[in-house]
Formats: C-alpha cells, sequence, structure tokens
C-alpha cells in the first residue's frame, strides 16, 4: 500500500510525540533523517522562523526507530 492510499487512514495510524532538548538537537536529528533517507517536515514557527516539530510520513517503526530512540516520549 503506497502512502497515498493510507493517508485514507490518517487517524487509525500509530502516533508518537518526542521531546527533544532544543533547537540544536531538533536540526540535528532534521539532518541525521535527510541523510537516511527518511521523508520528513521540518515544521518552522512563523513569523519567528523557529524549528517546532518535525513529522515523518508513516514508516515501519523497523524502518525509523534507530533515529528516535534516545528521544523520551513527551508528557
Amino acid at each position: 500500500m503506497s502512502f497515498k492510499d493510507r493517508s485514507g487512514h490518517i487517524d487509525s495510524m500509530h502516533k508518537v510525540t518526542l521531546e527533544v532538548k532544543g533547537e540544536t538537537q531538533m536540526m540535528n536529528l532534521s539532518e541525521k533523517l535527510k541523510a537516511g533517507g527518511i521523508s520528513h517536515k521540518l515544521w518552522m514557527e512563523q513569523s519567528e522562523n523557529i524549528p517546532t516539530c518535525i513529522a515523518t510520513k508513516p514508516y515501519p517503526k523497523s524502518q525509523v526507530s534507530t533515529f528516535f530512540k534516545k528521544l523520551k516520549l513527551c508528557k
């Protein structure tokens, strides 16, 4: 099933919110995801142009867990 096919099922997909310690860690994570070929979006708060979150397209956990294993769940 392609990502386009899955988009209608977004509400039933597993979502996780993880915490980073600041802008530097978020930017480093974005670069690692890019280097690893993981499609993602770095959200920038406007008009301050501050990175606020990263969202990946749906991937199997086995494909992305190494990028996120050191991050804690956001509470």
